[in-house]
């Protein structure tokens, strides 16, 4: 960069300079002393010619070879005055002032940035854009501007890439340059909590702790910090705490990928800490989990879809149990529980057959249940170990 850099400035300069040099030459021609006296000769015999042949007097002849040395004296000084002394130190002077500002412009133009933005752009329209020119940009916007926006990008992007020291480092300073009472700084805090987590190799640590305690100081029912929270127990062999704090977290989660990881973390820490069920009673006693399946070639998922699925008793308007899913979380199974109902009054654990329906919305309609039914499936029993596939189609 910094040679090509050198190169252009160095095509400048010369540029400039010849074209001076070009246009200061045929001044210096035009101006040339030698062509002016050659005529004042030529008109000086000219004149004692017309004064010898009677055609002018002696006072006219003498006047006009007066005004003749004044003309030539004239000529001379003014070529002297303005293109001989004065005016050689002055081309020196807007030269340089040029090949200055030329390259002054220039270097302020990479030093400001925009050059950076403007290829930046032109990658993006072009979709040549690769992960290291996304990494480079935001962390030379971040470096340059020091807005939160920018690190907490930046930070998320190191995340992306498993550089999760480098994302703990943004996490903290967008966090340093965030307002204590911002509304957003607790999902930041979380995220925050999740890349001190990875960068210590997915273990525990005192740092994350404290980081969770912090966040469930503010949100005591935020599902992530509560799953942390668990991890940490579970490290310090505190088996109790950790199934107390993941049962916690399913409450608040409503992701089903979640939730059956969270169930397996349960079932280890039930099994080593020898925790039953009198102990402490499981907070899912009632579950059925759902596949749903498509063909490819038939269905297309768009970025605004969102499906609801849900189960119903036969006969029955309300759903017992229902969970809002997107495309791309239906390569896992789906996890409808006792915890899902929309109303206290029934719930899976109140009921032996339900039917399950999966219906299509738009994730901009304002009544997501006025989408359209995709597939059906009728009397399953509920609290079984069993998954229940759905084939789906338009």
């Amino acid at each position: 960069m910094m040679v090509a850099y050198l190169v252009m400035a160095t095509m400048i300069v010369l540029s400039l300079v010849y074209l001076f040099g070009s246009m200061i030459r045929p001044f210096d021609r035009g101006l040339n002393g030698k062509g002016a006296q050659t005529f004042a000769l030529v008109r000086r015999k000219e004149i004692v010619q017309e004064e010898e042949a009677g055609r002018l007097t002696p006072s006219e002849s003498s006047q006009l070879l007066r005004d003749l040395d004044a003309e030539m004296q004239s000529v001379d000084g003014g070529q002297k005055r303005f293109f001989k002394n004065d005016t050689f130190f002055a081309r020196w002077v807007m030269l340089s002032v040029v090949v200055v500002a030329v390259l002054g412009s220039v270097s302020l133009y990479q030093q400001i940035g925009y050059s950076k933005e403007v290829v930046f752009t032109q990658d993006l329209q072009t979709q040549q854009l690769t992960p290291q020119k996304v990494s480079d940009f935001l962390k030379y916007r971040s470096e340059r501007y020091g807005r939160v926006e920018d690190w907490y990008y930046l930070a998320t992007d190191y995340v992306s890439a498993e550089k999760y020291q480098e994302a703990v480092f943004a996490f903290e300073t967008a966090l340093g340059k965030l307002p204590k009472n911002a509304e957003n700084r607790v999902n930041l805090l979380v995220e925050y909590a999740q890349a001190v987590f990875y960068a210590n190799g997915g273990q525990s640590s005192t740092k994350m702790l404290k980081v969770v305690d912090a966040i469930l100081q503010v949100a005591p029912t935020q599902a992530t910090a509560l799953d942390l929270k668990g991890v940490a127990n579970f490290s310090q062999q505190n088996y109790l705490g950790a199934v107390l704090a993941w049962q916690e977290a399913i409450r608040y989660s409503r992701h089903s990928t979640e939730r059956l990881a969270l169930l397996s973390a349960i079932s280890k820490a039930r099994e080593l800490g020898r925790i039953d069920y009198q102990q402490v009673a499981p907070i899912i006693t009632d579950q059925l989990a759902v596949k749903i399946e498509w063909d490819a070639s038939k269905l297309t998922w768009h970025n605004d879809d969102v499906l609801l699925v849900y189960a119903v008793v036969k006969g029955q308007k309300m759903p017992v149990a229902i969970q809002r899913v997107f495309p791309e979380d239906l390569a896992q199974p789906i996890l409808l529980t006792n915890l899902d109902s929309l109303m206290p009054t029934e719930t899976l654990a109140e009921v032996d057959k339900v039917d399950l329906v999966v219906k299509l919305a738009n994730i901009n309609d304002n009544d997501l249940t006025k989408g359209r039914i995709i597939g059906t499936k009728h009397g399953l029993l509920t609290n079984h170990k069993e998954i229940f596939v759905i084939k789906v189609a338009l």
